[in-house]
């Protein structure tokens, strides 16, 4: 039995603060394995995962300073005053009101709130994360006039909506290798992990549970876990999703196209799979951020030639897909076929062209915000083709197919995967996927 990384983490914080059981802690077949009143430290952690637990272990847990909606509140005014970036996504005048009061009232469950406790201390970034994009998930609702009601949900469910990930291992996300299929299944699995847990409090389910479920889920189907469309999915959810985009694309100063100057540009390449009625005030936000002094101050000049391989390679990519037999493996080719035409849709949109041997980047000229915002939009047309090409291997290929048994379609995905690892292209948000 593989032991749940999040156990880790909790005897680590017990090394370091009071964590003290408040029942008995069972395995599955009701064995007492510590008992009530004693403290979790690091020396607990061999017994624990050995076993499977009756219930999860947030259940059985308390510690001090634990996460309180008060706290929440300190912690989102903080953020605010030292991300300059962050403040200007969001309207001034609408902070009191229609972020920080939403965030106050939050519903905590005491084992919600542990989890949430032990992200904090443990996963600050994480934890930074979440608090990131409950404040541009509310500003969006702001703007979409929704009620106190939906804006409470909604921010309950964006500060719970990546707690999945605490149960998967830390070197996933920080991995610089390029993943198994193995891998990337258990990266895909996070929602259903956090719903999994969220369904079992009345407080939760099922909206809460269903709006994090469905967080990743996208307007055209191409979104995961069960590759919902249209009004199948919760418009809380597509918002929290349209939320974290500008999060991982602009705001987090780790990523490194924090610098990029055209973030309004690359949500707009989304309208289609997050919906236009929330990239609009989306973009209005991205702009503020885009006219700011910071952002021209932090802007490098695009190397042309790394922007030429870029085009290169995302015309060798679309120029294979091209080829597929849509009657070879039906499904997997026609989902692969759809998505690439709408990358290629994206490529027109955007006045590019990609026809002839080579993209001809002399035509674009030498203005550096130019390169910059062409260089930004190439980046991300190259994210959704590789985001397609795990959704595909997610949904149609069981397991690591060996060479001699591939198809021209699964060597195409091989190829294209090596290609783009090879050219540094992972993912967003350290292999978060969207």
């Amino acid at each position: 039995m593989q032991a749940d990384p999040y156990l880790r983490q909790v005897a680590t914080l017990g090394d370091k603060r009071e964590v003290v059981t408040t029942e008995n802690i069972l395995n599955d077949d009701g064995v007492s394995l510590v008992k009530e009143g004693v403290q979790i430290d690091g020396s607990l952690y061999d017994r624990l995962i050995r076993h499977k637990l009756l219930r999860p272990l947030d259940y059985s847990l308390a510690t001090v300073d634990t996460v309180s909606p008060h706290s929440l509140i300190s912690d989102a005014e903080k953020l605010l005053s030292e991300e300059p970036e962050l403040a200007l996504a969001v309207d001034d005048c609408i902070i009191v009101r229609d972020l920080l009061t939403p965030i106050g009232q939050v519903k905590l469950e005491s084992p919600l709130a542990f989890k949430l406790t032990v992200c904090r201390e443990q996963s600050p970034r994480r934890y930074q994360h979440l608090i990131r994009v409950t404040l541009i998930a509310l500003y969006l609702a702001a703007r979409l006039h929704w009620s106190e009601t939906d804006k409470q949900e909604l921010a309950t469910a964006t500060l719970f909506h990546d707690l999945g990930e605490m149960h998967l291992e830390p070197s996933l996300f920080d991995s610089t290798h390029q993943l198994t299929l193995a891998e990337l299944r258990q990266i895909y699995a996070h929602p259903t992990i956090a719903y999994l847990f969220l369904k079992e409090f009345t407080a939760y389910h099922p909206r809460i549970s269903h709006i994090v479920h469905q967080h990743h889920e996208r307007l055209d189907g191409s979104g995961y876990p069960k590759g919902l469309s249209g009004d199948d999915i919760f418009p809380a959810a597509r918002l929290l999703g349209a939320a974290e985009l500008l999060v991982v694309v602009r705001l987090q100063k780790q990523q490194p196209c924090h610098g990029l100057c055209s973030t309004a540009e690359v949500l707009k390449l989304n309208a289609d799979r997050l919906g236009c009625d929330l990239i609009l005030p989306l973009v209005e936000a991205a702009k503020r951020v885009d006219k700011s002094e910071t952002t021209h101050a932090s802007i490098k000049p695009v190397n042309g030639k790394t922007l030429q391989a870029r085009l290169s390679l995302l015309l060798e990519i679309l120029q294979g897909a091209d080829s597929i037999d849509i009657g070879e493996e039906a499904g997997m080719a026609s989902f692969i076929s759809n998505q690439m035409q709408e990358v290629n849709n994206m490529v027109n949109r955007c006045g590019l062209s990609l026809s002839g041997a080579e993209p001809q980047t002399h035509l674009l000229g030498e203005d550096p915000q130019t390169l910059s915002e062409v260089d930004a939009m190439v980046r991300e047309m190259i994210f959704l083709v590789q985001s397609t090409i795990r959704e595909a291997q997610r949904r149609w290929i069981k397991d690591e197919i060996a060479e001699k048994d591939e198809t021209p379609l699964t060597t195409w995905i091989r190829n294209s995967e090596s290609a783009l690892f090879s050219a540094g292209f992972q993912s967003r948000n350290e292999l978060e996927t969207f």
